[in-house]
């Protein structure tokens, strides 16, 4: 699917689509030697390659997250403890403390992790931006979810981006579309014959499969409900039979002789 086949593109934009990781990897090199930072990168899997290229080495933000989320749980959990026990005082013999933290470590260091890995999460989602509702229609190319690589710079002057255009062609993209030519109704240059965009063809038998997985769900669904009828049925026959009660919807039938 070309872009300039089907709607026109955001402002300034030039989208790149890639077949081959190294090719991307090189595409990024050489707009950032350009001096163009504002781009975007998709990738169908994580490469690490991809993330040093973009991040130099640099921490995820995400640690921020799990940090206060660990400081928030442990002050949290002891001062749950603590003012729990304070307003609702039992009587503590042999003048024991009524804070008294090693017994309260133990919520502390729950509460700890619990809070450490919600805020985590939090992090994750929001340096992921997700949900992606305001993503640029670029981006929702459906093959860079499936086996391509794309780059989207942003904010070029025409000729930043008949120079972008340029490298990352010259760098083995086989798909590049220019948002200047695009949206001006000028067709795209043919890709040369030596790039070739593989993908990849779906099983024939998908279908199939998904069908057989969904049946042997339903069975093994089917047979533990079963069983565990057929197991309760079975234990309190043989119960009554002796001379005792079975409750309704009990656990564990009470051994109680029938009145």
């Amino acid at each position: 699917m070309n872009t300039s086949e089907n709607t026109k593109m955001t402002p300034r934009t030039v989208k790149a689509v890639f077949a081959h990781l190294d090719c991307l990897v090189d595409g990024i090199d050489a707009i950032q030697q350009a001096g163009i930072d504002d781009f975007d990168v998709t990738s169908p899997l994580p490469r690490h390659e991809i993330e040093e290229m973009l991040y130099k080495g640099r921490p995820s933000p995400v640690r921020w997250f799990t940090l206060f989320g660990a400081i928030f749980g442990g002050v949290f959990g002891f001062s749950l403890c603590s003012f729990t026990h304070l307003n609702w005082a039992m009587i503590i013999p042999a003048g024991k403390p009524l804070v008294s933290i090693p017994p309260f470590m133990i919520i502390t260091f729950e509460s700890t992790v619990l809070w450490g890995c919600l805020f985590t999460f939090v992090g994750m989602i929001v340096m992921a931006r997700l949900p992606g509702n305001a993503l640029k229609r670029e981006l929702e190319d459906p093959r860079f979810s499936d086996d391509v690589f794309g780059l989207v710079a942003n904010n070029l002057t025409q000729d930043q981006a008949a120079n972008v255009e340029a490298m990352l062609q010259e760098h083995g993209a086989v798909e590049v579309d220019n948002a200047y030519t695009v949206n001006a109704g000028i067709p795209a240059p043919p890709p040369k014959p030596t790039q070739t965009l593989l993908t990849e063809i779906d099983n024939p038998n998908t279908p199939l499969l998904i069908r057989l997985g969904v049946w042997l769900t339903v069975i093994i669904i089917a047979s533990v409900i079963g069983v565990t009828m057929y197991f309760h049925h079975t234990v309190a026959t043989e119960l009554e039979s002796q001379g005792y009660s079975t409750p309704e919807r009990a656990v564990t039938p009470a051994h109680r002789p029938n009145d």
